[in-house]
């Protein structure tokens, strides 16, 4: 099959001087008599590239494609290899040890079962238990509950059960539909796991999430940052994402060859896809066979009847401003619009907020970093500034620290549980009538503005939809900051 480019790429970097790909392509062939996809093919020799020391440069790398088009068997050929013939290079002389994860053990028990029954199929081993292989060899094993052992590697599994993945040191982590983690928890376990092996990587394989898959959620957008060239390339990070352009594209097969890059081969069949098409909710559809984010609706953090309670009339007169200004950004991570929004807390203790500008790109025009450090510097010359707030995930971030550093402007970066905490301090400023505001064009993006759930404990976050909210975002990390400004007027106590 030929090779079908992915929607979201990772730069190839400078540094690579070859791939171990290849060889796990034709072990597969080989061994399992598995020809590989143009795509797999694709997805392992830029998984597995390498500098001229035959150092690894990926070691985190996820890959994304719709349902069924054989990310499973990346993960089988890649461990199978490892197993059998690439333990011998140096480079992986160190990964004694592999981790297939999950969110639950059935869902890390289907690669498993591939690789337990491929081991078994090629090695010296005649049962499931211990065996010992022909004189002068490693030990093998190949059991259904109690891992896989050969050459020295062992293979296990590992859920989001608290204490499966903890005091261990794999050096391949395979984290199969990252989309389940709705947390941070299992990843933070693993990751820090990998310290200790050279060359350790984490493969990460999933289809198009939810609105709380915060972890796949991430990975995406640090992926399409790099891709769309918003932030630098990292080559310790690799991703691949194929998918449909638009969620409406029906039964186009030129359009779903995008999302499914095994359409044509022996893997999918079109006349199932038809009958997905017809039965399949849209929501379930877009994710599933397009490869699409599709946030469903959830409910919003406030209603737009408290919102409306919050309209007051020249919100930031200067009259009944107290103290300094906070000035917020946002972009899409596209570069296609972005706001710039004004806080400052009044007398009568309420926060007001207005939108400075709304910038949009044009074909011949894109918008820049420049554009926004101009209307903050402009800014700053008129009224007195107490923060610059953006968020630490924005592509602004780069240019901000830099023009922090030149000008000594009080840019503020918000990351972490703090934008959570943001969220929550702004539905209450609405709820509790302790904001105001007064233009139609927040009224538009508060209009469609959803929140994603994070975790279990109710924080939430808002999320990305088809409809840009980049002066919501705006306005709540100005709001929540300026609502801390020291006053005779206690707000948000």
């Amino acid at each position: 099959m030929a090779h079908v480019p992915a929607a979201l790429e990772s730069p190839r970097s400078a540094l690579a001087a070859g791939s171990f790909g290849s060889k796990v392509v034709s072990w597969a062939k080989r061994r399992l008599s598995l020809r590989l996809d143009g795509w797999q093919q694709y997805a392992l020799e830029r998984a597995l590239e390498y500098d001229d020391n035959k150092q690894l440069l990926a070691r985190t790398v996820l890959l994304s494609v719709a349902r069924q088009n054989g990310k499973s068997v990346i993960v089988r050929s890649l461990v199978g290899w490892l197993l059998d013939e690439g333990h011998k290079w140096d480079t992986f002389r160190k990964w004694d040890f592999i981790l297939l994860a999950a969110h639950d053990a059935k869902q890390a028990r289907i690669p498993y079962d591939y690789i337990r029954r491929d081991v078994i199929s090629y090695s010296d081993i005649s049962g499931w238990g211990h065996t010992a292989r022909r004189q002068g060899t490693a030990r093998a094993r190949a059991t259904q509950y109690t891992g896989i052992e050969l050459n020295g590697v062992r293979v296990d599994v590992a859920t989001s059960q608290p204490g499966s993945a903890r005091g261990i040191s794999p050096g391949l982590i395979c984290f199969d539909e990252v989309l389940t983690q709705t947390t941070f928890k299992t990843y933070e376990v693993l990751s820090p796991a990998q310290v200790a092996i050279p060359n350790s990587q984490m493969l990460m394989t999933s289809t198009a999430g939810f609105a709380d898959s915060v972890l796949l959620r991430a990975m995406h957008d640090r992926l399409y940052r790099q891709s769309t060239g918003a932030e630098q390339h990292d080559p310790s990070f690799m991703g691949l994402w194929w998918r449909a352009d638009d969620d409406d594209v029906g039964l186009d097969w030129d359009q779903l060859l995008k999302a499914n890059p095994s359409l044509d081969g022996t893997r999918l069949s079109r006349q199932m896809i038809q009958s997905e098409y017809l039965i399949l909710p849209r929501g379930s559809w877009v994710r599933e066979r397009l490869n699409r984010w599709h946030d469903e609706r959830v409910d919003a953090p406030f209603s737009i009847a408290a919102w409306g309670l919050c309209r007051l009339p020249a919100p930031l007169d200067p009259n009944n401003v107290v103290g300094g200004y906070v000035v917020a950004c946002d972009v899409l991570a596209s570069w296609t619009e972005g706001s710039i929004i004004v806080a400052a807390l009044r007398r009568d203790g309420r926060v007001g907020v207005e939108v400075h500008r709304h910038l949009q790109a044009r074909p011949e025009t894109p918008l820049t970093a420049f554009d926004f450090t101009r209307e903050v510097a402009a800014i700053a010359k008129k009224v007195p500034l107490d923060a610059i707030v953006y968020a630490a995930s924005s592509a602004l971030a780069p240019a901000f620290e830099r023009h922090a550093a030149e000008t000594q402007l009080p840019y503020q970066s918000i990351a972490g549980t703090k934008v959570t905490m943001a969220c929550a301090d702004f539905a209450e400023a609405v709820t509790s009538k302790r904001l105001a505001h007064d233009d139609p064009f927040l009224d538009s993006q508060v209009a469609s503005a959803q929140r994603r759930f994070i975790g279990s404990d109710g924080a939430w976050r808002w999320t990305i939809s088809s409809t840009p909210i980049t002066g919501v975002v705006g306005a709540t990390l100005s709001v929540a900051i300026a609502a801390k400004t020291v006053s005779p007027v206690q707000v948000f106590l």
